[in-house]
């Protein structure tokens, strides 16, 4: 084939060499003696000799390139595009009342980022938004928590506000992937819960295990244990061995689906991490500034590493595997996103079927534009209201409360039978006793009459003596409801 060896510079040459040394089609560049007209191939002479050659040379061949296109720059380019676009991260922070939530959040910030918080109602979620910037870097923050979580005498399903505003940010942002305008989608997707876990030293509490179970099952979960400096390093290693049984025996996974290796090894070495926090700064002994806690033993420094883990959940929630973290979320949302559409599915498949059972042609097996298709045209604007609402984990937990209810309303009235019962068995035996009596009142009234009048006349006196009313015994009258009896009127 022709060659024009003046051909420019395309650029390829930045590819790799290996990519054609010794490749078998890595021919020679003919010359313009070797192109003599002696053979016709498709319109085109090429010699005898170098027919072979010139077969070879119809393949595009990479020529090294004296100049660069700039692909060297695609990493800067990423980095410039990231600036300018920012970031976001939205973090769940999870725990009782006096863990050292808000203190962690100053200390992980590096600000006083919250003063006195306004209150909110009992069992309510709140997310507050902060703005960062570090070296031209924008990102924003949300932070949510629940001031009351386990606050509560009864604490069951205390982590239900949580794990319900986990799935109303994944619904919100599939309604949106729905629109056919999508340029202003807000993602407000949860990426990582932090929990909060009081150090006991001792086994974990039914809410801690309950609350961490099903919110891991949602999102990117990180137990720390809060103000570990109450715990002597003994201590502190045996209730991180607690901890981790725990949750290998519950199936509760720590950053579930995080798959880079290098960052899974490094959250199995320090999780749960043991954390400090402080508002203070102080100078410690290096002369340098330092948030701490201060002691009459000592001081413990928060980013110190030999003192708490603070420094390494800081770099997996900030400086070193935050798109980990996201990149997890991205999965938890797509198991979300395919159960609540299949759960769609199946009410459409439901409503069709009832509605035409003869033509029960529809298996709930249909993906793509026929699943579409069928329950946009079979619901109106109220049923996909109703369904984009639906949760079906939320459902099956409102029947587990039904369930637990009706338990506790079972085991109540057994017992109000057995306490109805054991009254009514009172009141036999009293009612016993008090026939008992009034035949014995019978008895003596008959003895009584067989008395001459002297004898009537001496026990006459004894009962004024003793203050008895005259005259002969007499039983009370005994009322319809088996009320007992209170006295007796003696008449003579």
């Amino acid at each position: 084939m022709p060659i024009d060896n003046h051909v420019k510079n395309t650029g390829l040459g930045n590819l790799p060499t290996s990519t054609t040394a010794g490749s078998p089609l890595a021919a020679k560049i003919l010359t313009p003696e070797e192109a003599v007209i002696n053979t016709s191939i498709n319109g085109k002479t090429t010699p005898r000799k170098s027919l072979k050659k010139a077969i070879v040379d119809r393949v595009p061949q990479l020529r090294l390139a004296s100049n660069k296109v700039g692909l060297s720059n695609l990493p800067v380019q990423k980095e410039m595009w990231c600036k300018r676009k920012g970031g976001h991260l939205t973090m769940i922070l999870a725990g009782c009342r006096g863990t050292g939530k808000t203190t962690f959040l100053n200390t992980l910030i590096g600000e006083d980022m919250e003063g006195e918080l306004p209150a909110c109602e009992p069992m309510q979620v709140r997310d507050r938004k902060y703005h960062l910037q570090e070296d031209k870097f924008d990102m924003d923050l949300t932070v949510v928590d629940m001031p009351d979580f386990g606050a509560n005498i009864d604490n069951q399903n205390t982590w239900l506000p949580l794990v319900k505003y986990i799935e109303y940010q994944y619904r919100s942002y599939l309604i949106q992937e729905e629109q056919p305008f999508r340029s202003q989608m807000r993602d407000n997707r949860v990426h990582v819960c932090v929990y909060f876990i009081n150090p006991t030293n001792t086994d974990l509490s039914s809410l801690d295990i309950e609350s961490m179970k099903e919110i891991s099952k949602r999102v990117s979960l990180i137990p720390v244990i809060a103000r570990s400096d109450t715990l002597n390093k003994d201590e502190l290693y045996n209730f991180k061995s607690i901890i981790t049984k725990t949750l290998k025996e519950n199936e509760i996974e720590v950053c579930k689906y995080v798959t880079d290796s290098f960052a899974t090894e490094k959250i199995n070495a320090h999780s749960p991490y043991a954390i400090i926090g402080s508002n203070v700064v102080y100078t410690n002994p290096d002369g340098k500034l330092v948030r701490a806690r201060k002691y009459g033993w000592g001081m413990v420094e928060v980013e110190n590493a030999e003192h708490c883990d603070f420094i390494h959940i800081r770099d997996l929630l900030m400086s070193e595997h935050l798109l980990d973290l996201i990149s997890a979320t991205e999965t938890h949302y797509t198991l979300f996103r395919q159960r609540f559409l299949k759960q769609r599915l199946s009410s459409t498949k439901a409503a069709l079927n009832n509605e035409h059972p003869l033509q029960n042609t529809i298996t709930g097996e249909e993906d793509g534009i026929a699943s579409y298709v069928m329950y946009k045209k079979t619901l109106n604007l109220d049923d996909m209201v109703m369904l984009e609402k639906y949760n079906g984990e939320e459902e099956q937990l409102q029947q587990e409360a039904r369930v637990h209810l009706d338990d506790i309303i079972r085991k109540q009235e057994a017992k109000f039978r057995e306490l109805k019962a054991s009254i009514y068995t009172k009141q036999k035996i009293y009612n016993n006793d008090l026939d008992d009596a009034h035949l014995s009142v019978k008895q003596l009234e008959t003895e009584i009459e067989k008395l001459s009048p002297d004898d009537k006349d001496i026990i006459k006196d004894i009962a004024q003596k003793a203050g008895l009313p005259a005259g002969i015994p007499q039983p009370a009258p005994q009322s319809d409801d088996s009320t007992l009896a209170t006295g007796f009127t003696i008449m003579f």
